[in-house]
C-alpha cells in the first residue's frame, strides 16, 4: 500500500479517496516519498508513521520562524481566549496593518483579503477600475495564483510575447485570455512592443519581482516602472513569496522599486490564511463602500478578512522576525546551503546552480544563465525533480524541483547535515545514470 492510501486514526478511507488526489494542490510526490504530516517544531516535522525530516517546503514558505514558535503559538492562544473572528475591525488587524504600513514602500493604505490568489485577483481589478482599461501583462513561468487571469502562460517557454493563446487550465472562457498579454521575463524590449500596440488599454504589469526563484536583470524592474509611467498602467508586484523574507520590506525595498499595488502573504500570517492588497491610498479608496457614484467603486470583501486569530499570528511572527535580525539568519543559512550544494556539484563534475534569492533558492542541473523561463525549461526538470525525490528519501523534506525555503531554525549544524545529503543524493544519481 502507497504512502498516500494510509490509514489515518481519525479516518477509515485512504486519503487519496477522502482527499481527491490525495493532495491539497497541484504538487503530487510518488507514493515512496509523499508524506502524511503529523507535528512539526522548528526546523523538523515528523509524519503519522514517526519519520523525522528538516523541512525545506515549510508550508510553502510561511513559516518563516519555523514550525510551531513559542511566541506565535502563544500569541494565537491568547488571541483565541479573546475571540476568533468578530467580521470587525479589531485590534489585532490594525496592529498588523501598522508593520505592514511601516515596513512596505508602498503601503500607504491595504485592504486584508484570506489568501496570496485573491490578493493577485484584486490588485488587477483596482488597477483595471482605476484605469477605466482591461488588459493586463503578465510574464510567462510567472506563478500569481488560481484565478482566471493568473492562470495563464505559467509554463509558456516559448520565449515570445502577445496575446496569451488559451488558459491554463479548463473552466476559463477564451474572453479572460484575449485580456492577457505574455512576455518574457527580464526582456523589457518584449514589453515595449506589446506596449506599442496594446498600451492605451492597458491597466497593469504584473510581475514577481524575483520571478519564481529568477533574479530580475540590472534595470529591469527600473524599466517596468518607466513604462508604467509612460503609459498610465498600474505596477504590480506579487510579493506573496518575497515579502518580508528577501528584506523588511520585500523586493521593492531591495531593489529600490516602488510599485503602485502589491500583494502580500505566505509570511505575513505566520502559518495562518491572510494576505493583503497593499498601494497608494488613491487607489484602495475605490474600494470604500458609499463612495461617489463614478463607475469606480470596485467590491471587496470576504467573511474572514482581517480574522484576528490570523492577525494575531501575523503580528507575532514579523515582531520576532525583527527580534531575532531573521532576515538577515536565512539569508546567511541560504548562502551556506547554495555554497555546499555547488560545491558537491563541482566535487561529483556535474552542471548544477542554485537560483534565486538565497532565502529560497531552488536547484537547476545546468550551468547555463538562468534569465527567463524558457532558459529555466531548457534545463532537465525531471532531473531536479529526481534529486529532490532523493533528498527526501534521506530525510530533507523539499518540493519536488522547487525552492528550498529557509527558515530562521536552520542553523549551521542543520545546514551542513543537508549539504551532506545533497551530496549523497547527487552521487546516487550519478551512480544510477541520471546525470548523463
Amino acid at each position: 500500500m502507497g504512502k498516500n492510501a494510509i490509514m489515518t486514526a481519525n479516518q477509515a478511507r485512504p486519503v487519496r479517496e477522502l482527499i481527491a488526489g490525495g493532495v491539497f494542490g497541484d504538487i503530487k510526490n510518488p507514493d515512496d516519498v509523499s508524506l502524511v504530516a503529523d507535528r512539526g517544531k522548528g526546523a523538523k516535522l515528523w509524519t503519522i508513521d514517526g519519520r523525522e525530516f528538516t523541512d525545506y517546503e515549510l508550508g510553502s514558505g510561511p513559516m518563516v520562524l519555523g514550525h510551531a514558535h513559542p511566541v506565535v503559538v502563544e500569541a494565537i492562544r491568547e488571541q483565541a481566549g479573546r475571540g476568533t473572528h468578530f467580521h470587525l475591525m479589531n485590534e489585532a488587524a490594525l496592529g498588523l496593518a501598522s508593520r505592514v504600513a511601516q515596513h512596505v514602500p508602498c503601503a500607504e493604505s491595504l485592504k486584508f483579503v484570506s489568501d496570496g490568489a485573491q490578493a493577485t485577483f484584486f490588485s488587477l481589478r483596482f488597477a483595471r477600475a482605476f484605469t477605466g482599461r482591461n488588459k493586463i501583462l503578465k510574464f510567462a513561468g510567472a506563478y500569481h495564483g488560481h484565478h482566471d487571469y493568473a492562470q495563464h502562460a505559467q509554463r509558456d517557454a516559448t520565449g515570445g510575447a502577445g496575446i496569451a493563446e488559451r488558459a491554463d487550465t479548463a473552466g476559463i472562457p477564451q474572453q479572460i485570455s484575449s485580456q492577457v498579454l505574455v512576455c518574457p521575463f527580464n526582456d523589457l524590449g518584449s514589453v515595449e512592443k506589446l506596449v506599442a500596440e496594446f498600451g492605451s488599454d492597458l491597466a497593469a504589469i504584473i510581475v514577481e519581482p524575483i520571478q519564481r526563484a529568477i533574479l530580475p536583470a540590472p534595470g529591469f524592474l527600473q524599466g517596468l516602472r518607466a513604462i508604467c509611467d509612460r503609459i498610465g498602467a498600474m505596477l504590480v508586484f506579487d510579493e506573496i513569496v518575497t515579502g518580508f523574507r528577501v528584506s523588511l520590506g520585500g523586493a521593492q525595498q531591495l531593489y529600490g522599486v516602488t510599485p503602485d499595488l502589491c500583494a502580500l502573504g505566505k509570511i505575513m500570517g505566520g502559518g495562518l490564511p491572510i494576505a493583503a492588497v497593499a498601494g497608494r491610498r488613491d487607489i484602495l479608496e475605490l474600494s470604500i463602500p458609499q463612495r461617489k457614484a463614478d463607475g469606480r467603486s470596485i467590491f471587496l470583501s470576504g467573511t474572514l478578512n482581517g480574522n484576528p486569530l490570523c492577525c494575531a499570528a501575523g503580528v507575532a511572527t514579523l515582531d520576532n522576525l525583527i527580534a531575532c535580525r531573521g532576515v538577515e539568519k536565512i539569508a546567511r543559512a541560504g548562502e551556506r546551503l547554495r555554497q555546499g550544494f555547488e560545491e558537491n556539484a563541482r566535487r561529483l563534475s556535474i552542471p548544477f546552480q542554485m537560483i534565486g534569492h538565497p532565502a529560497f533558492a531552488q536547484p537547476v542541473f545546468t550551468d547555463r544563465p538562468i534569465r527567463s523561463y524558457a532558459d529555466f525549461a531548457s534545463a532537465n526538470r525531471d532531473i531536479s525533480r529526481r534529486f529532490g525525490i532523493e533528498m527526501i528519501k534521506l530525510g530533507q523534506n523539499v518540493l519536488l524541483g522547487g525552492k528550498f525555503y529557509i527558515s530562521t531554525e536552520h542553523n549551521d549544524e542543520i545546514v551542513s547535515q543537508t549539504v551532506e545529503a545533497g551530496y549523497r543524493a547527487m552521487k546516487t544519481m550519478q551512480e544510477a545514470g541520471v546525470l548523463n
